[in-house]
């Protein structure tokens, strides 16, 4: 029984995830996430056995939390974590400006995007090592890429910045594992294709998942361009997971969209 930790699970991709990998018996999920009472929780706990669906406590924010989250898991999986899936994140401001950006405000948004990810990692490690499919996964996002960084230069800053972070840890850290034969994966859940890197102009195929954290970029998508349409979590949780299951040991990673493209870091 493939087991799957991810963390931020009671809400947007996270949720989305969880709730497509329930639907087949044969996972095992572990749905890390600050509230364990969330009514979104609840209810997969009242739908899915113990066997099949379990709980974990972890905020970003608290790292101790996530060492006794890593405890936790350690008793039910004793066949270790086959798939680690760091997906929670935030977006604590609302599309500041270069002026005004709150450094208090940004160095939280800092210290959960990319900083919580290292302890997550660190602290679930043992277990992966001890799997099968032995995988870990980063949800990031094109907003980071430097490359892409001229097209977008005033969309969602902060955020941006700390998944830029959050990427060279990854690919810096996925290049280690690698030795081990431990597969690292890092996606942007939305949509993008190469022609509209190419293009750094056009934003015909960019785009975002439809969840409460896109909602923030949403006005700007809208003047950028009022065609565009986010996807849906459905969709974005189906094919992230096609990713995942689907990548291959490299040392040197790629940054991927939801559809097995390629992205420029």
């Amino acid at each position: 029984m493939p087991s799957y930790l991810i963390t931020g699970a009671s809400r947007g991709i996270g949720l989305g995830i969880a709730t497509k990998l329930l639907q087949d018996p044969k996972n095992f999920v572990v749905a890390a996430v600050r509230n364990p009472a969330a009514e979104s929780i609840k209810k997969l706990a009242g739908e899915y056995p113990s066997d099949q669906f379990a709980v974990v406590k972890i905020d970003y924010a608290d790292y101790a939390s996530i060492g006794k989250a890593a405890e936790g898991a350690a008793k039910i999986l004793p066949n270790g974590l086959d798939y680690l899936i760091s997906n929670a994140g935030v977006s604590l401001q609302d599309n500041p400006s270069f002026e005004s950006i709150d450094l208090k405000v940004f160095e939280e948004e800092l210290r959960i995007n990319s900083v919580a990810p290292i302890e997550v990692v660190r602290q679930f490690l043992p277990l992966v090592r001890k799997s099968t499919a032995k995988k870990v996964v980063f949800l990031s996002t094109i907003l980071a890429s430097i490359e892409f960084a001229p097209t977008v230069a005033t969309l969602a800053i902060p955020y941006a910045m700390t998944k830029a972070a959050l990427d060279i840890l990854a690919r810096k850290w996925a290049a280690v594992l690698y030795k081990e034969g431990i597969t690292t994966v890092v996606l942007h859940p939305g949509k993008h294709t190469a022609r509209v890197m190419r293009a750094r102009a056009g934003l015909t195929s960019a785009g975002w998942v439809d969840t409460d954290l896109g909602a923030g970029i949403k006005d700007w998508w809208a003047k950028a361009n009022p065609d565009l349409k986010p996807i849906s979590v459905e969709q974005s949780a189906e094919d992230t997971l096609r990713i995942i299951w689907e990548a291959p040991l490299e040392e040197k990673i790629q940054l991927h969209n939801h559809a097995g493209g390629v992205l420029p870091w």
